[in-house]
């Protein structure tokens, strides 16, 4: 009797350590996509926010604000051309952040034109206190069949650095449509959506692959991303980051490979 009380008593200790095990390895996992996600809608975030604060500063020169100062190498109209947009050391936008540094484009045409390229680059730039770096562009597509404009849109060798040192890389490519606003002369009322796939490095050093499997929709008049669901996967496990139902504000849901679901806070 004492024999088979003792054994009970081993089997419900083991039990209890697999369970405890177990939760401690589903937990650092959830960590390790927690942290993915937060660094791929950061990435997308910026890439997104960034490209609508280009479009800005060069079609409405610099918007409705002080700044930012708008620079053309060649008079305005004349193609190609690179465009300087200087931040200087503080400059707020509309929804608060503070832009500082400065971006370079290079243009061949006017970006409505098909055909026409843009090449943005980054110089000592940042977003609030997060440095951006890397290049991208955008080809214009001409239009689609609905007619609406349709870019192709990379992104390559891009990093975000934190304040703390830490940092993310990726890379993209992206089939960028403009469904609303191409009418009217403002470009804060355009609406894009947006397809493709990515590739990158966590915080952590992780990579990761991930593919946009229901559209992204960023309004120009939004600060973040409002709607659509990427698809994430990492060390082989892959989870989806969903950024909701369009309305505006700042939270994802992330879902994890075993189910798990948790609230993503987007950056300011």
């Amino acid at each position: 009797m004492k024999k088979s009380v003792l054994l009970l008593t081993a089997l419900f200790m083991g039990i209890l350590a697999f369970n405890a095990c177990k939760k401690s390895d589903d937990a650092k996992a959830n960590d390790a996509e927690i942290m993915t996600a937060e660094d791929l809608s950061a990435n997308e975030d910026f890439s997104e926010q960034t490209d609508i604060d280009v479009d800005v500063a060069i079609e409405e020169r610099g918007g409705p604000s002080a700044c930012p100062t708008v620079t053309l190498a060649q008079p305005w109209g004349t193609w190609p051309n690179t465009i300087t947009i200087d931040y200087g050391t503080a400059c707020t936008r509309p929804d608060g952040r503070v832009l500082s540094g400065k971006i370079i484009v290079n243009q061949t045409n006017e970006i409505r034109q098909a055909g026409a390229v843009r090449t943005i680059t980054h110089e000592d730039f940042y977003v609030d206190d997060v440095k951006v770096e890397g290049t991208r562009t955008w080809t214009n597509n001409g239009t689609d069949a609905n007619g609406d404009w349709s870019y192709t849109k990379t992104a390559t060798g891009m990093k975000l650095t934190f304040p703390d040192g830490t940092s993310t890389t990726w890379n993209k490519t992206r089939t960028s449509t403009l469904i609303d606003g191409a009418s009217t002369p403002t470009h804060w009322d355009d609406v894009w959506s947006s397809t493709g796939s990515a590739s990158g490095v966590n915080r952590n050093g992780d990579t990761y692959s991930a593919v946009i499997i229901e559209p992204l929709i960023k309004k120009a008049i939004c600060r973040w991303i409002s709607e659509g669901v990427i698809e994430f996967t990492r060390n082989g496990n892959t989870s989806t980051l969903d950024f909701g139902d369009g309305s505006c504000d700042r939270f994802g849901t992330l879902t994890t490979p075993n189910g798990d679901t948790f609230s993503i806070r987007l950056r300011r």
